[in-house]
């Protein structure tokens, strides 16, 4: 009975024996295993200010209206100076498209360029134009106005659906303002601004005042920064203050547009630029 009593006690001193040195022969856990990875510091940069560039414009390239044969004075009295003055680029007069013009250029908007022709016979500037929806813009290049009054002189001698225009304050960085008159009597004024996706209607209407048919006209527009005017025939036919846009000054010129009834042939007798 006590060997079997002993018995048990040294089973059991053996099995705490034995447990011992497990425990004491266990290779401990790495704590490097279980040690979260490193969190790196993200630094966004800060959003930094840029200069807004606005886009120029993607105005055709002007082209050299036809030259014409110098007009020769009779009068033997012209001194030096006078004609030192003749050659020297003016700010305001009328345009009546007979000797140098070389201050003077045109550009295309639409169309073909091989269905039209722009010349001067007997000093008139003749728009002869074949093709459909051909926009011809004629500018005066040597000065800019802030305050202006432009007036186009036209006969129509071939059909009755085309515009002439009036153009200041152009710039090929901001665009420009437009008055075109139909011969068939509506009008409108225009703002071309590529930002906003070209020509954008200012104002619009009917005229009584166009002579309509195989006519002549005197269209008038005076602008004085965004403040603009239209004449037709010397009647004051719309005002209109463009607070969106505000261009203040620019080139002046005309034009003549054709649509999908053709031919158009428009004679301009002349062109007057003068302070408002």
């Amino acid at each position: 009975m006590k060997r079997a009593n002993l018995k048990i006690i040294f089973s059991v001193i053996g099995f705490f024996f034995l447990v011992s040195l497990a425990c004491g022969t266990s290779t401990p856990p790495d704590p490097t295993a279980t040690t979260p990875p490193e969190i790196q510091e993200v630094i966004i940069p800060e959003p930094t200010e840029e200069e807004i560039v606005l886009p120029e414009l993607p105005t055709p390239p002007s082209r050299q209206l036809p030259t014409t044969e110098p007009f020769v004075a009779e009068d033997d009295d012209i001194t030096e100076e006078d004609d030192d003055w003749f050659d020297e680029p003016q700010a305001y007069f009328v345009e009546e498209f007979e000797g140098d013009l070389s201050s003077w250029s045109y550009f295309l908007m639409s169309g073909d360029e091989d269905k039209m022709d722009l010349y001067t016979d007997y000093g008139r500037l003749v728009f002869d134009l074949q093709g459909r929806h051909q926009y011809v813009y004629v500018l005066y290049e040597e000065y800019y106005y802030s305050e202006v009054e432009i007036e186009v002189f036209a006969e129509n001698l071939a059909k009755n659906t085309n515009n002439v225009s009036l153009i200041c304050n152009y710039s090929d960085r901001f665009g420009w303002y437009e008055f075109n008159i139909s011969n068939g009597g509506l009008y409108d004024i225009l703002v071309y601004s590529e930002l906003d996706g070209g020509y954008i209607e200012l104002a619009s209407g009917g005229s009584k005042n166009v002579r309509q048919g195989r006519d002549v006209n005197a269209y008038t527009a005076v602008c004085v920064g965004n403040q603009l005017s239209l004449y037709i025939n010397g009647i004051l036919e719309k005002q209109y203050v463009d607070r969106k846009y505000n261009l203040r000054d620019g080139q002046v010129g005309f034009g003549v547009s054709s649509f999908d009834v053709l031919p158009i042939l428009v004679e301009v007798d002349y062109f007057a630029i003068r302070e408002p």
